[in-house]
């Protein structure tokens, strides 16, 4: 009999049934009271199964993290951007997206996708230094970060297709009734549904599995790479004319991607047989490899008591072969037909230089090449990487549906077409600069310490510009029209006269923060905003 102090679960019940009776759970003559909620393998399941909780105890769990990394920041001061941004989507970020594929549902309601924002934007207000006010959707456009919503939805899709691939993906079809929870593996299923995976096709990700057996050696360049490239010529030369030499290849181009062997003997002086192998246009250059091995190997199946070389220019083909765990599929199916050729001969795998004149390397990879432009297809394993790949793009025209519909005009004023260019100057140059990448953000968001915003937030009696004293003071003033910087501008901008817009559009941002910094208008931001980064 259970005892109550053996007793260390809880009891909740899962129903958004409004009236409903359960007879209490007694255990030695103790009543045990029902939870609302419960936590199993770090999830917080409540009794409507509607995550609530468990967002409100990432988020709670994600900020107490962040708080810890703002005591080493300051506005203008301490971790670089590029350290607190690594610190974000290294450390923080998963917190978030753990399970997020079980949970994806509860981000539909607004309370949610908002307790999620708020956590990515004071992540990028340490990053960057910004003003409390600065819009989440502009801090995400600067620092070229995906905003948290279309992130997760694609981080959950990967989950469900790895699930798939694995063959432990939950098939759920509920009704379509009034009332009904839309299942998360349906909500991921419709997330990818326009991408055009084939859910019936092979997948290349697999069960991990455990190989012990290996019927063949490998060498490889070890620690002298150089030494082992001089005499590979030498190698070749010396070997056997008994021997039955392979080599093989793979390539992906524009126009396709394909693979190529030729199995030669009598030192490469008599051909047995080649081939070139039209690969499917969503294989990558590694399964190309893999293939190639593989199918010279069909080709070597009925040899029994010969020496057989394999010379393959991929490296990480030949530690993927040699590695204990493997969980792709052309990687095993490669395994077993070279563990089945060296159950009868013996078989060597080795490491050729590629591109460097050897003839072999060089004729697989004409065959290979030709094979790219192949009409006939030979099917192979969808790769996880092609689906992500898929998911990202999707992810990434999401993104850009939110900066294109919500990010505040002034941001897309500054910007203008030439967005992407004028971002990546900015992290590219102030990645490391906390400084001067502060101002670059205040510029591009218009949340700065320029009068016109400080009036908007209470923090000073005018809008005008303390240095003419005519006009407001805003970012396209200051940067551009401001009579008493006029010789400033005329040094930096080699113009008197300028929109914002037109700086940014022509004038690379190291010039811009050098003519801000010239006027030392920006200088002291703590006096500005007493209230720091949050």
């Amino acid at each position: 009999m259970l005892r109550q102090e053996e007793f260390t679960g809880d009891v909740i019940m899962f129903t958004w049934n409004k009236k409903w009776n359960l007879r209490p759970l007694v255990i030695d003559n103790t009543t045990i009271e029902l939870s609302t909620s419960t936590k199993f393998l770090g999830i917080t399941l409540d009794s409507k199964l509607n995550y609530n909780d468990h967002i409100t105890n990432i988020t709670k769990k994600a900020m107490a993290s962040l708080m810890q990394c703002r005591k080493a920041v300051g506005p203008t001061w301490g971790l670089s951007p590029k350290t607190c941004n690594w610190i974000y989507k290294a450390i923080v970020r998963p917190i978030i997206t753990y399970c997020c594929s079980i949970w994806i549902r509860a981000t539909h309601t607004n309370m949610n996708a908002s307790k999620l924002r708020r956590v990515q934007a004071l992540a990028l207000r340490i990053m960057t230094g910004a003003m409390p006010s600065t819009p989440f959707v502009a801090l995400n456009h600067i620092t070229n970060t995906t905003d948290i919503i279309p992130h997760l939805q694609g981080e959950a899709a990967k989950s469900n297709e790895r699930l798939r691939a694995y063959g432990n993906l939950t098939r759920e079809r509920p009704e379509n009734t009034k009332g009904t929870i839309k299942a998360h593996v349906t909500i991921n299923n419709d997330f990818i549904k326009d991408l055009n995976i084939p859910h019936n096709s092979e997948r290349d990700l697999t069960v991990p599995s455990l190989n012990l057996q290996r019927n063949f050696v490998t060498t490889t360049p070890g620690d002298n790479p150089d030494i082992y490239r001089n005499q590979l010529q030498h190698i070749i030369n010396e070997t056997p004319d008994d021997w039955i030499t392979c080599y093989t290849d793979g390539s992906k181009t524009e126009e396709g991607c394909g693979a190529g062997y030729t199995i030669t003997t009598n030192n490469n002086n008599t051909i047995i047989h080649e081939d070139s192998l039209n690969l499917p246009n969503f294989c990558t250059v590694y399964q190309a490899e893999l293939t190639a091995i593989t199918y010279a190997c069909r080709q070597l199946t009925n040899y029994t008591d010969k020496n057989i070389i394999i010379w393959t220019d991929s490296l990480s083909s030949i530690h993927s072969l040699t590695t204990l765990i493997t969980k792709n599929r052309t990687v095993n199916n490669c395994l077993d037909i070279l563990n089945q050729i060296g159950a009868r001969n013996t078989l060597e795998l080795r490491w050729i230089a590629a591109h460097s004149g050897l003839w072999g390397n060089e004729r697989a990879d004409e065959l290979a090449k030709y094979g790219t432009t192949s009409t006939t297809t030979i099917a192979r394993p969808i790769p996880q990487s092609h689906i992500n790949k898929l998911i990202n793009d999707k992810v990434d025209k999401l993104n850009t549906d939110i900066v294109t519909k919500d990010c505040p005009k002034h941001t897309k004023m500054i910007l203008g077409p030439n967005h992407n260019k004028i971002i990546n100057n900015l992290n590219r140059s102030f990645i490391t600069n906390r400084k001067d990448y502060r101002t670059a953000t205040q510029l591009i968001t218009g949340h700065c310490g320029l009068n016109k915003h400080l009036y908007n937030m209470n923090k000073t009696t005018t809008k005008e510009c303390p240095l003419c004293g005519h006009h407001e003071e805003t970012v396209n003033h200051f940067l551009g029209q401001c009579p008493a910087l006029a010789q400033t501008r005329g040094q930096y901008f080699n113009d008197y006269y300028l929109s914002a817009n037109d700086i940014f559009d022509n004038i690379h941002i190291t010039t811009i923060i050098n003519y801000v910094n010239k006027t030392r208008r920006l200088m002291d931001p703590e006096d500005l905003d007493n209230t720091g980064v949050t």
